[in-house]
């Protein structure tokens, strides 16, 4: 018998398409991350996650000079991307 806990991952149109402006390294390093999302929502062993201040279940991920930010919704199983930006635009 095989349970399934993993998350369900979204993405906004709105980091879906500025995601596409990035280059195919970039892409390929959020890929993955997304993929490790689904398994474990706050992945600091692997990953530089840092919890938003001011917001309730809002992370940030930072992956080379981009930046992730999304929220989970733990009752759900969800997690929502809300912003994949480089750094300097992304707290814009």
């Amino acid at each position: 018998m095989l349970i399934s806990f993993l998350f369900a991952v979204s993405i906004s149109p709105s980091a879906r398409k500025s995601s596409k402006k990035l280059p195919e390294h970039s892409k390929r390093r959020i890929v993955e991350f997304l993929f490790v999302l689904r398994e474990n929502p706050v992945p600091v062993e692997s990953y530089d996650i840092a919890k938003m201040k001011g917001y309730v279940n809002t992370f940030r991920a930072r992956i080379g000079d981009i930046r992730i930010v999304y929220e989970i919704q733990w009752n759900q199983r969800a997690i929502n991307v809300l912003t994949i930006k480089s750094r300097e635009n992304v707290y814009e």
